[in-house]
């Protein structure tokens, strides 16, 4: 006769192998939801910046929004500081500079040109310096940067769950999820750059517009772009105005024909 194991006995037996796959490594547990853990990586990945960029990152309104500017500081790499946008006091100093007058003077040369090239119309070009402040506010309630972020936030969440991953406290696992970070590329880019590292920050970037008559025909628009600047051919009148200067662009990805970076040197 066979022998009849307890109940109790044949239970413990069925679930042993599923503890096994179930417990961690000892050491490398992760806990809390997928999205405590997320913030976890998060911040490891603001540990690792400079103080100003940390303090920056941490003024961005959502877990989404603040991975996808976390990513941009992580792929500026070491020109994260030369790049930082500047502070009040460095704007003002910078508009008694010899730079800043042969920006004005290269911007108006530009306007002659293009009125010239197009009887009755003019460019407005705004040549002030975009304050960080300005910035993340935009930043926080632009669109396309939310769209980006959130495909961001749905990959990462993902990532942060694969088995290579541990504690947020173990460096390798840090380290693995900064390379995610930095590699992840978005369907769409987003039309803002990160606060703190947009070239209008440091008056390296001016964006046109066209007007007539006082009024505005070719805005600053990503939705309109393709209505009021590649149809009428502005895009390409712009471009012809900008020969011969010292602005390069336009700016390919986002697309935005109203925007040219000025080399000052």
């Amino acid at each position: 006769m066979a022998k009849r194991f307890p109940v109790v006995v044949c239970l413990a037996l069925m679930l042993a192998p599923l503890r096994l796959v179930a417990e961690p490594v000892a050491g490398t547990a992760v806990t809390g939801t997928p999205e405590q853990r997320l913030e976890q990586y998060l911040d490891r990945v603001s540990a690792t910046l400079p103080v100003h960029t940390a303090e920056t990152l941490a003024k961005i309104e959502g877990t989404p929004r603040r991975l996808l500017a976390a990513r941009a500081y992580l792929r500026a790499g070491e020109g994260l500081r030369s790049r930082w946008s500047w502070s009040a006091e460095e704007i003002r100093a910078h508009t008694q500079s010899a730079e800043y007058r042969a920006l004005i003077d290269e911007t108006e040369q530009v306007r002659r040109r293009f009125e010239a090239q197009n009887p009755g119309y003019t460019l407005y070009a705004n040549t002030e310096a975009r304050s960080l402040e300005l910035q993340i506010s935009r930043y926080n309630s632009n669109k396309s940067v939310q769209r980006a972020a959130n495909h961001l936030h749905k990959s990462a969440l993902a990532e942060v769950f694969r088995p290579e991953y541990a504690s947020a406290a173990e460096a390798e696992s840090a380290e693995r999820f900064k390379k995610f970070l930095t590699r992840w590329r978005p369907p769409t880019a987003a039309a803002l750059a990160a606060p703190g590292i947009s070239r209008h920050g440091q008056l390296r970037a001016i964006d046109f517009q066209i007007m007539k008559d006082g009024a505005i025909v070719a805005p600053t628009e990503t939705a309109t772009v393709k209505r009021n600047w590649d149809t009428p051919g502005w895009t390409e009148k712009l471009q012809a105005a900008m020969s011969g200067s010292r602005f390069r662009g336009p700016l390919r990805s986002p697309y935005e024909p109203w925007h040219y970076e000025y080399d000052a040197d």
